[in-house]
């Protein structure tokens, strides 16, 4: 493992960097010591992973499952582990109660290889990488006290040096799970399927998980997790995972706390929630760049191909 650090103007954006990954600088520890943990973590029969590249709907889709194994249409309230698994402490994930709905961004061979080996559920999280980078960004003007310059910004990420890396690479590791898993494959959804149908990407979900459920069950769910009415009901509580990063922040030793807003428990980690907001962010030359990258990783006749995302 090295800490690698990345310009963003005035500050530089600092990674733990693991075979190939760049991993957040919250992450506990010596990252290779914890995903070993995590890797030897117990098996949970109803555990649910969710697996994703940040601002990929991750949080849609987690309210969505645990809407589902509880068989209520409420959103999580008492949320100890809303956060990535691999940044949670090894205490944190052994003591919480089951059913246990985590979310992670790291690559899929990390998981618990118990729960792997035992074929638990697994879903996969797609979101067009345009708005990945469009949320990313506002998710970080977000908590620090001055806004990131965009174009550079776009840059970083285009580069494949933001955190976690490069969304394509992410999308690859992706399919070959896919690949090497075709006998009990994880459930791949995204974020444009969701938007235009919830009430079938909610069924899709139940039926992956074998969990039992009623028409009416799936419309409850469909209508509280529609995007206005969850971040209304997520913004009466505070918002678990950002409360998270500022205890992460104010403990950690290589973040200058005078860059970081004040109170950022209190912000929300749900922002707008539409399909198409990079046209508020994309000049029509950093289109062309990006188009011009996808085209070049391009995976024809896979259904990760989302050719969609090619828009302009």
């Amino acid at each position: 493992m090295e800490i690698v650090g990345i310009p963003l103007g005035d500050i530089v954006l600092e990674n733990k960097v693991f075979e190939g990954v760049n991993f957040p600088i919250l992450c506990p520890g010596n990252v290779a010591d914890h995903l070993e943990k995590i890797r030897n973590l117990k098996y949970h029969p109803d555990d649910v992973y969710i697996m994703s590249f940040p601002r990929s709907g991750t949080h849609w889709v987690r309210e969505i499952v645990a809407m589902l194994l509880k068989g209520k249409a409420e959103c999580i309230a008492k949320d100890d582990i809303d956060f990535p698994l691999e940044l949670l402490g090894i205490d944190t994930i052994e003591k919480e109660a089951s059913p246990r709905v985590f979310y992670s961004h790291m690559p899929f061979r990390y998981l618990p290889q118990d729960h792997l080996a035992q074929h638990g559920k697994v879903i996969g999280c797609f979101r067009n990488p345009k708005d990945v980078v469009t949320s990313s960004y506002h998710f970080l003007n977000n908590i620090l006290t001055f806004d990131v310059n965009w174009n550079t910004y776009f840059d970083v990420i285009l580069e494949g040096n933001g955190t976690y890396g490069c969304w394509f690479d992410w999308r690859d590791q992706w399919k070959t799970t896919l690949d090497q898993h075709a006998d009990s494959p994880p459930l791949t959804i995204s974020f444009e399927d969701t938007s235009r149908n919830l009430p079938g990407q909610v069924r899709r979900i139940a039926e992956y998980l074998g969990v039992t459920h009623t028409d009416t069950l799936i419309e409850d769910i469909a209508h509280a997790c529609e995007f206005k009415n969850m971040r209304d009901a997520k913004s009466k509580k505070k918002a678990n995972m950002m409360e998270r990063i500022e205890e992460g922040i104010q403990q950690s030793d290589r973040i200058v706390l005078k860059d970081v807003k004040e109170n950022i428990s209190e912000n929300s980690v749900i922002r707008k929630g539409i399909v198409g907001d990079w046209k508020s962010l994309f000049t029509p030359e950093q289109t062309d760049r990006f188009n011009t990258l996808y085209r070049q990783r391009a995976l024809p006749s896979h259904p990760l191909e989302f050719k969609e995302y090619l828009e302009t």
